[in-house]
């Protein structure tokens, strides 16, 4: 019971941050406009900061992991592949299937993945977590805006749309944070005293931030007549994206015990934010944002369920 409630003192702070900004938005305290500004900063400036802080203050052989990002490349393309075969044999299109796909397999790594790994392991965790961020950002996300696109077009070709995908990712702050924090690491290039405090400063910023926006994005979702949709992508989400990456760090059992733990638990968060505007591109928006509430509710649960399983 002891270790129940500390698991619960290292975890609950994360899910109470989301309840506070929902109940500020639902209130009426905060426009939820607002919100969005919120989230802007912590994926385009805060989070961008913490990323080139840990990576440029780690040696260039600590930054390389192969495996890890086989592992957890591996794990999340079957989730996606799984959800996406199981909605195709509903009769869903092929970028609805995409979308699918995609919930079951990119988790809100940024702004709730990062408050609780670093919660819990520290800066350390970084290191994985930024491994975790290029197999989302540079393979899972162009191979599903490639299927999406490739569905609502009748002469589009996968190959092509996935190659125009991949300028705009890269222009992503994120991924030319994570660029810098490498190139400066293996160049022994460091920012002059100044500019470190300013990145010192931005990275603090983050995790209560974002758990904030998380909480006010939540106002408002409506889950009513998507039971079946919904209920397939929380479990394809919180059971079978950690499990298939669970599985498959069994087989290379050399990976470090943290980056171990980093991985599965990143793998039980609920999917990115984002998703709801990505499913309005394709005229989805509705299933995509309603998905949200649940995943979120429900993970809870299982995180903390994963953080007493990994701790024992």
């Amino acid at each position: 019971m002891q270790d129940l409630s500390y698991i619960l003192s290292l975890t609950s702070p994360t899910f109470l941050l989301i309840a506070i900004g929902y109940l500020v938005v639902k209130l009426g305290w905060m426009p939820q406009e607002n919100v969005r500004p919120l989230a802007w900063f912590v994926v385009n400036i805060g989070l961008p900061a913490a990323l080139f802080k840990a990576l440029s203050s780690r040696s260039f052989q600590d930054i390389l992991h192969y495996d890890y990002l086989l592992v957890y490349g591996l794990g999340s393309l079957l989730s996606f592949a799984t959800l996406f075969i199981l909605a195709r044999l509903r009769n869903k299109s092929i970028t609805e299937c995409a979308l699918f796909g995609l919930g079951a397999s990119i988790s809100n790594s940024l702004m709730v993945g990062f408050p609780i790994i670093t919660q819990l392991f520290g800066e350390q965790a970084l290191i994985p977590f930024t491994l975790t961020l290029i197999i989302e950002n540079l393979f899972i996300l162009p191979l599903a805006l490639a299927l999406a696109d490739t569905g609502q077009q009748k002469n589009s070709h996968f190959i092509m749309a996935f190659a125009k995908s991949l300028p705009q990712l890269i222009k992503n702050p994120i991924i030319l944070s994570i660029a810098f924090g490498i190139t400066s690491t293996a160049f022994g290039i460091q920012p002059p005293l100044i500019v470190n405090k300013v990145i010192d400063v931005l990275a603090v910023t983050v995790a209560g931030v974002s758990l904030f926006a998380i909480g006010g994005m939540l106002v408002g979702l409506k889950t009513k007549g998507m039971v079946t949709d919904l209920s397939s992508i929380v479990v394809g989400k919180l059971i079978i994206h950690p499990l298939f990456v669970f599985v498959f760090l069994l087989f290379f059992p050399d990976i470090p015990l943290l980056f171990q733990h980093v991985a599965i638990l990143l793998a039980c968060m609920p999917m990115f934010s984002i998703f709801a505007v990505i499913g309005m591109r394709y005229h989805y928006g509705g299933l995509c944002s309603a998905v949200l509430l649940p995943t979120t509710l429900v993970s809870f649960v299982t995180i903390n369920v994963v953080v007493w399983f990994i701790s024992s």
